[in-house]
């Protein structure tokens, strides 16, 4: 469950997944169980101290039944590595629809990554 120290997104994120969470009545292990993720790395996640990769956040989308949108997330604005490209990709990948559109996406991020590293 590798995450990334939060990039100072100020943790709206993590308080609208909370409200949403306990909204819909989980408690964090209940979300936690559900999503197949650790109870202790949503709590760091609610409190700002990591956001979640996009594995992670998926889960999280999924088993609340909810889009990044829902959760205050724009992914347009977000700086990933101060690499807002990084931010995009996320953003093309979360709107694929199934498991082979997913796997298209990786594939096209992975050359396109391979032709920045070549142009650089």
């Amino acid at each position: 469950m590798n995450s990334k120290k939060s990039n100072g997104i100020n943790n709206t994120f993590g308080n609208k997944l909370r409200e949403l969470r306990k909204a819909k009545g989980y408690t964090q292990q209940a979300l936690a169980e559900k999503a197949d993720i650790d109870e202790k790395h949503l709590s760091r996640v609610e409190n700002g101290k990591y956001f979640p990769t996009y594995v992670t956040l998926n889960k999280l989308l999924n088993a609340l039944g909810v889009s990044v949108e829902e959760v205050g997330l724009n992914l347009e604005q977000i700086s990933i590595n101060n690499n807002p490209l990084m931010a995009k990709a996320l953003h093309i990948l979360n709107s694929a629809k199934d498991d082979e559109e997913l796997r298209c996406y990786l594939d096209a991020l992975k050359t396109t990554q391979k032709a920045l590293e070549v142009n650089k």
